[in-house]
């Protein structure tokens, strides 16, 4: 450290106390984006983190300490995932989206990349007890402001607002503890070292309850019990003790932890029928386990798509669980697991998310890395590692945000130090060796700085482009000048990441849209021509193969919702957008291929093509439905009515009743008219 001129190691140490306050990016004030809490901090994670890399390549290419760090495991490993994440993406639909992930969340390749490039600018800055001491206070501050800012948003006259939830607090706090446990474990000097570091802990469970997060009161309960196990083991001098007590064993107890949750699913709910009531009512003893079961829910959901070898290895790139989930949404799963058209974009647990992500290959980078967190935890004291399981636990019942990134890294950079010396880690000794070189070590970081300043870039645009094209008044330009001749995708770019803000804008349109129609039955010009504008640029996105799942369900509900439009303002909205309507079958196929489960979604084109008499056309859907392998029990019922038309009525009268028993007639498929009329036809039969 000593070789760094003045002013490097100033800009290092200024944007190491920065850092932990991007979380304050989430309030209002600085909202970017259709998910403006998270967007701005994503973007400046990203931007900051490319910063600093280049930082660290001028002040690391003549100091073969800090060049060796490349070769640590707690900073290779991450370096690792983020270079799997990249070659995962190339096998996905989306290819940009796996790299990027969820926009609600960001964790993806940049993500992994910021995390070793932070772990190392706190790794190199750790020279000094005094500089620990800062960091520790300047944490303490974020957490006491994010704390009274989510309690009391406005309790200084400022609007200071996170998320809709105090359950992210949970990470924070014991990320703080974690901190204070580091710091009080060097202090040799610190006669009550032990007591106060038991009563900070013991300080967690109530913050726990006050936040109301009952998995980490829980989690927390655990750790309580696991510390006093320790404690009684360590005065009976138990050699066992260390069986227990030890990184491999730390590692699984997040695994095992992750395997009760998706087995709680298994117990509490048949996989068909709405467990919802059940599950969520507090008379009950199941009704506690309600957050539990619905997590778990949302990984078997998952299971059936580890259906091959590739997607084992590759997973299904970052950002790619409210995809799967939306192919996986039969009316029974649907309200088991659905939060609305925006769905959970997160499985809740940081394993199966890597597995699902970036296959098994990368969830064993993930509890690889792990692993060397309690065990260099470990060296420095039990408790510690404590702590750490705690964080672990914690998070394989919930996520993070890309504001933990700065916070992980700064905790995992103060658990070693960077001239420390480990026989025991061959491999990543030779990588350390390797990494010595000025060459190596200068395109690794130019690598990754140009990369996330990439990412930077198409953070930013994603999100300017939707708060400059998305206001009520661009929107209307945006539709006049599409209906001059000009391009409808004009202000849709999003670099491939697909669409997702424009698909939730999209959706929110045609309710509105629906609410004008039935509850004031006019429309404004304008209407129509924005309409027109979202499905122009949707069919574009999707003939592109831009387009995410997302997108697609959303253009298909629009047609679904302008076919069922009641009256004159129906029929004038159908003829104005008769060319979307006429590719709704397409669209419907294109889904299915995708998502074969989700035969729910032909029920408005079959209704449709009844209306107009089309019945080719409801047998080219039933054919396909048929090949595909799911029930569609709408399908034997229009069949049916269609051979009772055609004459063939032992063929119509099958069908039919193959319906009734399979539940359609009491379904919402058809008015209740149709079917009593259809239920007596079929007694009078009998």
């Amino acid at each position: 450290m000593s070789k760094l001129i003045y002013i490097e190691n100033l800009i290092l140490r200024i944007l190491a106390i920065i850092s932990p306050w991007l979380i304050f990016l989430a309030s209002p004030q600085f909202h970017i984006g259709y998910w403006g809490q998270v967007e701005g901090m994503i973007l400046a994670t990203y931007l900051l983190s490319a910063i600093i890399s280049l930082l660290l390549l001028r002040v690391g290419y003549n100091n073969r300490k800090i060049r060796s760090c490349l070769g640590h495991p707690l900073i290779i490993i991450p370096i690792f995932i983020g270079f799997y994440s990249i070659i995962s993406s190339f096998f996905q639909r989306l290819p940009i989206l796996a790299l990027f992930g969820s926009p609600q969340i960001g964790q993806g390749a940049f993500w992994y990349f910021s995390l070793a490039i932070f772990t190392i600018l706190y790794l190199v800055l750790n020279t000094n007890k005094n500089w620990v001491y800062g960091l520790f206070l300047n944490l303490f501050l974020v957490v006491l402001i994010i704390t009274i800012g989510s309690f009391y948003p406005s309790i200084t006259g400022i609007v200071i607002s996170f998320f809709g939830f105090n359950d992210w607090l949970a990470l924070y706090f014991v990320s703080f503890i974690i901190l204070f446990f580091i710091l009080t474990n060097d202090n040799n000097f610190l006669k009550y070292k032990k007591l106060l570091q038991f009563f900070s802990f013991l300080c967690l469970g109530p913050l726990f309850w006050i936040i109301d997060n009952n998995s980490a009161i829980a989690l927390w309960l655990l750790i309580f019990l696991a510390w006093l196990i320790y404690y009684v083991m360590n005065n009976l001098n138990l050699k066992f003790k260390k069986f227990i007590y030890n990184p491999l064993f730390f590692t699984l107890i997040p695994v095992f932890l992750s395997i009760i949750m998706v087995a709680t699913s298994f117990i509490f709910w048949d996989g068909k029928t709405d467990q919802t009531n059940n599950i969520t009512n507090t008379d009950s003893w199941i009704g506690h386990l309600g957050t539990l079961v619905a997590r778990g829910s949302i990984v078997r959901v998952l299971f059936e798509h580890l259906i091959n070898l590739k997607v084992i290895i590759l997973g299904y790139g970052w950002g790619s669980i409210s995809e799967l989930l939306i192919s996986s949404f039969t009316p029974e799963v649907f309200y088991q697991i659905n939060t609305g058209n925006r769905v959970h974009f997160h499985t809740h647990n940081e394993l199966f998310e890597h597995i699902f992500s970036i296959g098994f290959v990368g969830a064993f980078l993930y509890l690889v890395y792990t692993y060397f967190i309690f065990k260099f935890s470990f060296r420095n004291s039990n408790k510690l590692a404590l702590m750490w399981l705690l964080y672990f636990c914690i998070s394989a019942f919930w996520f993070q945000w890309v504001s933990n990134i700065v916070i992980q890294a700064l905790l995992v950079g103060l658990i070693f130090k960077l001239d420390h010396e480990d026989k025991e880690l061959v491999i990543f000794n030779k990588i350390k060796k390797f990494a010595n070189s000025k060459l190596i070590y200068s395109l690794c970081m130019i690598s990754i700085s140009i990369f996330l300043f990439y990412g930077s870039y198409i953070s930013y645009f994603t999100s300017h482009n939707h708060m400059n094209n998305f206001r009520a008044s661009q929107l209307i330009n945006l539709a006049e000048n599409y209906e001059r001749g000009g391009s409808c995708t004009l202000g849709v770019n999003d670099f491939g990441k697909g669409a997702l803000q424009f698909s939730q804008k999209f959706n929110g349109f045609n309710n509105y849209y629906k609410d004008q129609v039935l509850l004031y039955g006019k429309l404004n010009e304008s209407d129509y021509l924005v309409l027109n504008w979202y499905l122009c640029a949707s069919d574009d996105l999707i003939k592109e193969g831009k387009a995410s799942l997302e997108l697609i369900n959303v253009h298909i509900n629009v047609l679904s919702m302008i076919s069922i439009l009641p009256g004159e303002l129906g029929v004038i909205t159908r003829s104005r957008v008769e060319e979307y309507i006429n590719t709704w079958e397409n669209k419907l196929f294109l889904l299915l291929n995708i998502a074969p489960k989700r035969v729910d979604q032909s029920t408005s084109l079959i209704s449709y093509f009844l209306n107009n008499n089309n019945y080719l056309g409801v047998k080219r859907i039933c054919n396909k439905i048929e090949k595909i392998g799911h029930y569609q029990g709408y399908c034997d019922l229009s069949l049916g009515a269609i051979f009772l038309e055609e004459g063939n009525f032992d063929k119509g009268i099958e069908l039919i009743r193959k319906a009734s028993q399979n539940g359609v007639l009491d379904s919402e498929y058809i008015d209740k008219e149709t079917a009593d009329s259809l239920k007596k036809m079929l007694e009078s039969i009998k």
